[in-house]
């Protein structure tokens, strides 16, 4: 069950509160304070991780915004040459734009494996032929010497290393330290690691760390940078931390401490105050130094100093209340508080952006909106919907209020969305789209980050109707009629249960393309869509597709692999006879099918990574199990 109703303290706020867009919450490094090392690089890791992902082909729409020119949104600024460009100018080869994964995919290997492979923090828009030039090179000093770039002139480079120019050398360095923080060996992913030397291909390695923090120092972050880091925290739910604090970056990797002065529990009180009201910013402050005064600042740009206010001591507790003035709801406000010593000042910082107040009875129950019949009575109205995510794909995501019929819909054609669970406020217009009730031309919306869990109906492939369009659903015991077969972009594929059969639709974002059927009975979990005249479930990633619940567990087949992680050879100990075995990577890409009989598999051939031995043995009870291949 999602929740019986939204409980009546989110539903007022849900309510009253709504944004344009989403803002960093003011304590969002909350937890970080007088941390060093592997300590805050893990909490770090915790705060950003399981951000909202996508598709490859969506990320152009991403940086599209996430990198657009200031001066002209129709273009976006292109890394390495910082030129201008039509941002619908995607290609190869040439003039045109490329998506840059500044950690390059090939360090590592993990094209097409997702999130790593799509996420925005990750990629920029460049020049291609500059892309080309830059390759998957390391990072490192070149100059004096090395070869200039024909475009991109201020950028040198080898045959190994590659410097960019000054204004995007710390962008490289904080791009590169939010990615060995962000992906820390998780959940199926590479374990990204910052080196001290270069030639680091194919290892899931990058350098040179000591460049990186030298122009992490030299090269602090521009208004550009943090405007950016702003925008992608609107779309894909998380912040680089290094963008945020740059000191950051020392504490982990150059053996420097912050005993000097430490900030925590950062607030704002209220939590979601609207333009003209009076808000109360407080932070406790803490080190070996004595505080001499500490002070706030707020403005409408990245460190703006046009207000100033002193904030009060209560021991290790500094506060002070201020009532901005000229702010209309989805104006972002910038704040810095300044912690000033005898021979430092020390800084941290917050964003925030304003809400629009809105009445309770504009808000429509999306009950309503689906109303009885086939179609919405709605069409064409402009309505302001809430609700928890459910799920989310790359050009819509899904709202869903309760377990009740009809209390789930598709939000279409956004940006910006929250991570499952996150409480929402939508505003849009309401469509059928082959009979999918829909809310499009979205103008409107607001993340309360309430997470809760978000569970799921149990139905049976004779209940997929028009009561649970758009709801999270889950049928139990399913078998797929092709299973084994590879999922492949925009098909369908027919399951059947107790009490008959069904569709799952793949489509060419789906996180399951490329991925096989199970072979072995699941419940089945997703979203019911409808196509025209036919019910579909539209699965979310591979953990829908789980071994069915009656299937012991016990009973699955016991394996072991060794040596593991492993170089050379792979040895499989098996107590029971295997009748198939095959190997995949981590984007369910079948790498190798191995005959039932071999103990022994010669990975040498494999790039570094995590890989799935997935076998079924002669009683067809199926089992898996991971190892690394370094």
């Amino acid at each position: 069950m999602i929740i019986s109703e939204l409980k009546i303290g989110l539903l007022a706020a849900l309510l009253f509160f709504g944004l344009i867009s989403h803002a960093q919450p003011v304590g969002y490094y909350n937890g970080t304070e007088g941390k060093t090392g592997d300590e805050l690089k893990n909490a770090l890791n915790q705060i950003i991780s399981h951000h909202v992902d996508f598709g490859y082909t969506f990320t152009k729409y991403v940086i599209n915004y996430s990198d657009a020119d200031p001066d002209n949104p129709n273009n976006v600024i292109l890394f390495y040459s910082q030129t201008s460009r039509d941002a619908s100018n995607y290609g190869s080869g040439g003039d045109y734009i490329n998506r840059e994964h500044v950690w390059a995919k090939s360090h590592g290997g993990f094209t097409n494996l997702l999130p790593m492979y799509t996420d925005c923090q990750n990629l920029r828009p460049a020049d291609a032929s500059v892309n080309e030039d830059r390759s998957n090179k390391d990072f490192d000093i070149v100059q004096p010497g090395g070869q200039q770039d024909a475009e991109a002139t201020e950028c040198y480079y080898t045959d190994s290393t590659w410097e960019p120019g000054p204004m995007t050398k710390g962008q490289v360095a904080r791009i590169l330290f939010y990615m060995a923080t962000r992906y820390e060996g998780n959940n199926g992913e590479l374990d990204l690691k910052l080196v001290r030397h270069n030639n680091t291909y194919p290892f899931p390695e990058h350098g040179n760390l000591d460049a990186l923090l030298k122009w992490n120092k030299e090269y602090p972050p521009t208004a550009f940078e943090r405007r950016r880091n702003e925008r992608l925290y609107r779309i894909q739910q998380n912040r680089n931390p290094f963008v945020d604090h740059p000191e950051f970056a020392d504490f982990i990797w150059n053996n420097k401490t912050p005993d000097d002065i430490s900030f925590s529990s950062f607030s704002m009180n209220p939590e979601y105050p609207t333009p003209r009201d009076q808000v109360s910013i407080s932070v406790d402050i803490t080190g070996e130094k004595t505080v001499n005064q500490v002070s706030l600042n707020w403005g409408k740009t990245d460190a703006a100093t046009d207000n100033q206010m002193a904030m009060q001591a209560s021991g290790n507790t500094y506060s002070s209340t201020i009532q901005p003035a000229n702010y209309q709801p989805g104006d972002l406000i910038y704040m810095t508080v300044e912690a000033q010593t005898a021979d430092s000042t020390y800084s941290w910082r917050g964003t925030y952006q304003f809400p629009e107040k809105m009445e309770a009875a504009s808000i429509t129950p999306i009950s309503d909106v689906q109303s009885t019949g086939d179609a919405s009575p709605m069409v064409g109205q402009e309505v302001t919907i809430a609700g928890r995510v459910t799920a989310n794909f790359d050009y819509s995501f899904y709202l869903q209020t309760n377990d009740a019929t009809r209390s789930g819909i598709n939000v279409y054609n956004t940006l910006f969305r929250g991570k499952p669970g996150d409480s929402l406020v939508v505003r849009g217009t309401i469509s059928e789209y082959n009979n999918l009730t829909e809310i499009g031309d979205i103008n409107y919306t607001y993340n309360f980050h309430d997470q809760k869990e978000v569970s799921s109906t149990t139905l049976t492939s004779a209940d997929l109707n028009e009561d649970y369009e758009g709801m999270l659903v889950t049928l139990k015991n399913v078998h797929f009629e092709k299973a084994g077969q590879t999922m492949n972009a925009n098909t369908s594929f027919t399951f059947t249960d107790s009490n008959g059969s069904g569709v799952i639709f793949i489509s060419s974002g789906s996180r399951l393309m490329g991925k096989p059927l199970p072979t072995y009975n699941v419940d089945l979990t997703g979203i019911v869509e409808q196509y025209k005249n036919t019910y579909q479930l539209i699965p979310r990633n591979m953990d829908d597709l789980k071994l069915a619940t009656d299937v012991s567990i016990s009973k699955q087949p016991q394996v072991n692999v060794y040596p593991n992680p492993v170089h050379d050879i792979l040895h499989i100990n098996s107590p029971k006879p295997m009748k198939q075995v095959s190997i995949y990577n981590l984007n369910g890409q079948r790498i190798m099918t191995l005959k039932s009989h071999q103990k022994q598999i010669e990975t040498s051939t494999l790039n570094p990574g995590v890989y799935v031995l997935e076998f079924i043995d002669a009683n067809n009870l199926p089992g898996r199990t991971k190892f690394i291949k370094q």
